[in-house]
């Protein structure tokens, strides 16, 4: 089961999609259809945002390990209603209609703000970790300043491939555990540095650069996070089905 993305009211959404070409890849729109759009219908069912290429934000393109896929980044949510989102799309590939026309899917869910920026790990997974005797100075506020500046790492090293930011530590659901390690692998490597232990030890570089190496697979697509889908896909030519898969088919 995947993780429909969650935006704060008042926030700003990602929706990103495939087109697949029904020989196992993927392809782009025709980019000069004037009928090429993508409407946001909010969860009371009012037209809230229509992206078109020339639209602001605008409907782009962009590609990772799988191949392209499309996206709008910047989606204002001041005007939307809480619920789930649906994108309802219209496009066309080497001059045939991608069916069904729209094809409808559920594109995020706008939640009510929490006024807080979710963090994604605790002090005291952190401190496990760290050695038993911690200088006085490195209190606890400091390493949950060290926590948010590295969710907040993370969120801008995957902002292009998932959607940001990602529930918080404390919420149900969870931080996904991949992301929680990373998350503390960051802020331990941040506390060495503190300590001044980071150039004896050599611990600090270790440890940023594996968990920055991860971060960038995760943004290539060559490792995923489970339960959370890669760009939704879109089927091109003359397809219907009265259910319509959000997964690839072939």
């Amino acid at each position: 089961m995947s993780v429909l993305p969650k935006y704060q009211q008042g926030g700003q959404a990602r929706f990103s999609f495939r087109i697949a070409n029904g020989l196992g890849s993927f392809c782009e729109p025709d980019w000069e259809d004037p009928d090429l759009r993508v409407e946001f219908y909010d969860g009371a069912g009012g037209l809230k945002f229509t992206a078109t290429k020339t639209s602001s934000p605008a409907l782009a393109a962009a590609g990772d390990a799988q191949g392209a896929f499309l996206f709008v980044e910047g989606i204002e949510l001041g005007d939307f209603s809480l619920g789930t989102c649906d994108a309802h799309i219209y496009a066309k590939v080497s001059g045939e209609q991608v069916f069904p026309a729209p094809t409808i899917l559920e594109a995020f869910e706008v939640i009510a703000g929490t006024g807080a920026e979710p963090v994604y790990s605790i002090i005291e997974k952190v401190k496990a970790e760290l050695p038993s005797e911690l200088p006085s100075q490195l209190t606890d506020s400091i390493i949950a300043q060290y926590i948010h500046d590295a969710s907040r790492r993370i969120d801008a090293a995957l902002a292009e491939s998932y959607p940001t930011p990602f529930p918080g530590i404390e919420q149900d659901p969870a931080t996904p555990a991949l992301i929680e390690r990373l998350c503390r692998k960051l802020t331990i490597a941040d506390c060495l540095i503190f300590m001044g232990t980071a150039n004896e030890m050599e611990l600090k570089p270790l440890l940023e650069e594996r968990a920055m190496a991860e971060l960038e697979r995760l943004r290539k697509g060559e490792l995923a996070l489970p339960h959370y889908e890669a760009p939704l896909s879109v089927y091109q030519g003359a397809i219907y089905q009265e259910e319509y898969p959000t997964d690839t088919l072939d």
